[in-house]
């Protein structure tokens, strides 16, 4: 559904037109940036808060001591430290599935994607799967392998279908190759389990705008109380809009994945 913006400034070409890219540089705004603002959804118990439990993830058992670590690292997480929540996760005791989430976290906010995707591989038999999946798929779409992206994105949302950002990340890859119904579904799956979810709701936006919803649409900018402005922007964005191919990797003139799914992550 974003990575950190230094890795994907890098991806963007100097020969994109600057008009047509400001255009398109507003679909950066539509939320995507999925991934992650992984913000909470309005599960049961998501991963998440298990993680941060008494109990750790998939009912482990955390000493109080060793919750009050892994807190002070999902800080440090949030204020995008990862060096520093890595060398904490290398100092505690024991690996434990919360442990080993946090350091894939931070593995790949930091473009470390063979670090990340290995620790993922591992979390794919536990009670993390769907998260294990969400970060193989953002990884394989920051890499431009679209096909492997959708792969992973659909297990995560059969894995943990109640998780609002993933339903968002994979409702915006629906949409930028071009499966407009289908990305219309998620985005509105995500935005019913999290009615705050500000990218699922851009998301959702341009889709209806771009399938001429308008009463739809206008119903969802009121509720949102976006102006007449951000409109304009999204039609502009619409007008030069190209859906990518699954088979074949995305097209450098558009801005990269990372760009457009969750951008306010929260710490899993």
């Amino acid at each position: 559904m974003a990575e950190h913006k230094t890795h994907t400034a890098t991806q963007q070409q100097s020969s994109v037109d600057d008009k047509t890219y400001d255009k398109r540089h507003w679909l950066v705004a539509l939320g995507l940036g999925m991934l992650l603002a992984l913000s909470g959804c309005s599960s049961p118990v998501s991963p998440q808060a298990a993680a941060s439990s008494p109990n750790g993830a998939c009912g482990e058992s955390l000493s109080a001591e060793q919750g009050v670590k892994l807190s002070l690292i999902r800080q440090q997480l949030q204020q995008a430290q990862y060096y520093s929540a890595l060398a904490e996760l290398e100092m505690l005791p024991e690996r434990s599935l919360s442990t080993d989430l946090l350091r894939a976290y931070s593995y790949r906010k930091l473009g470390k994607w063979s670090l990340a995707a290995a620790i993922y591989h591992e979390l794919q038999t536990t009670c993390l799967a769907g998260q294990a999946y969400h970060g193989l798929g953002l990884i394989a779409a920051y890499q431009d392998d679209l096909d492997q992206a959708m792969h992973w994105l659909t297990l995560a949302a059969k894995a943990s279908p109640v998780t609002a950002d993933i339903r968002n990340d994979l409702g915006f890859l629906l949409l930028i190759t071009g499966q407009d119904e289908l990305a219309r579904d998620e985005l509105l799956t995500a935005l019913e389990l999290n009615p705050e979810h500000p990218n699922a709701a851009r998301n959702l936006w341009f889709v209806l705008l771009k399938n001429r919803q308008h009463r739809m649409a206008d119903q969802l900018a009121a509720r949102f109380q976006w102006q007449p402005s951000e409109r304009q922007a999204v039609l502009d964005a619409i007008a030069v809009f190209k859906p990518l191919s699954l088979r074949q990797p995305t097209a450098r003139e558009q801005a990269p994945f990372a760009e457009y799914s969750s951008n306010a992550e929260v710490i899993q």
